[in-house]
């Protein structure tokens, strides 16, 4: 490429990119420094006891959530891509269910299943434990994915070498295959600790003060008493550890591109191979989807047996009706896929166009900052659009235009370069090429990214929290409030609302990806 045509290509990436930077710049980075400057950051705290054993707990439970799931999802995507099982396809697919169920949803399945009067009679409330279990009902079926994306890149003839030369089965796993595929796996694992860090509707729910993370520790600050110059201190914290674990991710995410799957027969496993197999796969499913089908039953289970009341109570309810929760929920979530579509494709597109490795971090900038501050950085910093419908649709789309970005940059760099190029020598102006060779090749990922993004808004809940107004509850507040409140039937109502916001989920994800999609 000459000099005069890569100077064109970059400044039509910078052009494209100007709308993503320009709604980050307004909805991202003013906001967080007028938090900041506002509350000048008061460092101090750090050295007082109480702040370091919050932040000791939020990253050591990150920490070893990130090391539990490598522990059981490595293996598992090791065994998933070394034999053939049957129903896998599914179950890689199923996979995906959990990553995009509502946080509110997985904390009332632990509480179905390990709360006080739990479906299982073991009550691990007010203990770490609950944390650690949602934890890992998020992100080990992440862990899985990567993994076994990661092991599928490994070329067969070299275990199969190693085989030969009289490597056993765990040996040749252990020097060949895990090597090669560690860059993906480590991956991975940052992205656990990055997303079990920034955890915000678990630990408010199921920790209470004892178990606390940073992320509840600023909204508490923030929301209930105004002390900002704390929670600034502490939203620095947790920009400087979530910008290290970002850029490691994506380092390591770079590392592990390299290669492609590669399509092979695999044998069924026998002996210990089957053991391990089924029996990591057994455990995943229940860390997995126990909770899900806990909160279904305990909606039409009461103290005297299975009923409908719950159920009844949430139709005969007008404070405020399901009719208007569901609409709510629907309607922000319609006008946020249209926003995070439309940027995170330009965000992309330009990232491709420009190879700029600026551009591919600042994508990740949303999931590094804390979404209570940022919504609070928007009551102070637009005050005349408090309570206005586009505040809370813009923190909406802050959050899910980078599962966009991350489904369709990738997509872009696997087109190899010769095909846009055989295209352009065959006559095909630069715009057709995009619209008759890239778009049809990234169009299943954009709508994986889509699928995610919108399965993730309708359950929101940490921004929603603090912009929402009374006539926009939606699913995701109508639960927290019922929750508030004490009583079976307030319990089993949240319970139905969850069922309902799960089956919501699940049903939106489907159309719109078929779930195919693949989270990197």
């Amino acid at each position: 490429m000459t000099g005069r045509n890569a100077g064109g290509r970059a400044w039509r990436g910078w052009a494209l990119a100007a709308v993503p930077l320009a709604f980050l710049l307004a909805f991202l980075l003013l906001p967080l420094l007028r938090v900041l400057a506002l509350g000048g950051a008061r460092l101090g705290i750090l050295g007082e006891g109480y702040f370091q054993a919050r932040l000791a707990w939020t990253f050591w439970q990150a920490t070893l959530t990130a090391l539990l799931a490598l522990a059981l999802g490595g293996p598992l995507a090791y065994l998933l891509a070394r034999y053939h099982l049957p129903g896998k396809a599914a179950l890689l697919r199923l996979l995906l269910l959990p990553f995009v169920t509502p946080t509110l949803v997985a904390a009332l399945g632990l509480l179905s299943l390990f709360g006080p009067r739990g479906l299982t009679g073991l009550d691990l409330s007010e203990t770490p434990a609950l944390i650690l279990l949602g934890n890992l009902f998020f992100n080990l079926p992440l862990m899985v994915r990567l993994g076994y994306a990661g092991f599928l890149r490994v070329p067969p003839n070299l275990n199969a070498a190693a085989r030969t030369l009289g490597a056993g089965g765990v040996r040749a796993a252990l020097q060949v295959s895990l090597p090669l595929a560690w860059p993906g796996l480590a991956a991975g694992a940052v992205l656990v600790f990055l997303y079990s860090a920034l955890s915000f509707g678990l630990p408010l729910l199921l920790g209470g003060e004892r178990y606390a993370t940073l992320e509840v520790e600023i909204y508490t600050l923030t929301a209930y008493e105004l002390r900002l110059p704390e929670a600034s201190a502490l939203i620095l914290v947790q920009l400087a550890v979530t910008l290290l674990a970002t850029l490691l991710y994506l380092r390591l995410g770079r590392a592990a591109g390299g290669g492609v799957p590669v399509a092979r027969d695999l044998p069924r496993p026998t002996g210990w191979a089957a053991l391990a197999t089924y029996g990591l796969t057994v455990t995943v499913l229940l860390l997995c989807f126990a909770p899900l089908v806990a909160v279904a039953v305990r909606s039409v289970t009461g103290r005297a047996g299975w009923t409908t009341a719950f159920w009844t109570g949430l139709l005969q309810a007008s404070d405020p009706g399901v009719g208007l929760l569901l609409g709510n929920t629907l309607r922000f979530a319609g006008l946020t896929l249209a926003a995070s579509v439309l940027l995170g494709l330009l965000h992309a597109v330009a990232t491709y166009v420009t190879r700029s490795r600026l551009l591919d971090v600042l994508s990740l900038l949303p999931l590094m900052v804390s979404p209570v501050s940022l919504a609070v950085g928007y009551l102070i910093l637009y005050p005349s659009l408090r309570a206005q419908l586009p505040l809370l649709i813009a923190a909406y789309s802050l959050l899910a235009t980078p599962l966009v970005v991350r489904s369709v940059l990738p997509a872009l760099r696997a087109v190899p370069p010769h095909v846009p190029e055989a295209a352009r020598t065959l006559g095909a102006a630069r715009a057709g090429v995009w619209r008759s060779v890239l778009l049809p090749l990234t169009l299943p990922a954009l709508r994986g990214g889509a699928a995610l993004s919108l399965a993730t808004v309708l359950g929101e809940f940490a921004a929603t929290l603090v912009l929402t107004r009374p006539e926009w509850a939606t699913l995701s507040t109508g639960m927290y409030e019922r929750l508030g409140r004490p009583g079976e039937q307030n319990l089993g109502e949240a319970c139905a609302l969850a069922t309902l916001l799960m089956l919501l989920a699940l049903t939106v994800f489907s159309v719109l990806d078929g779930g195919k999609g693949e989270v990197t």
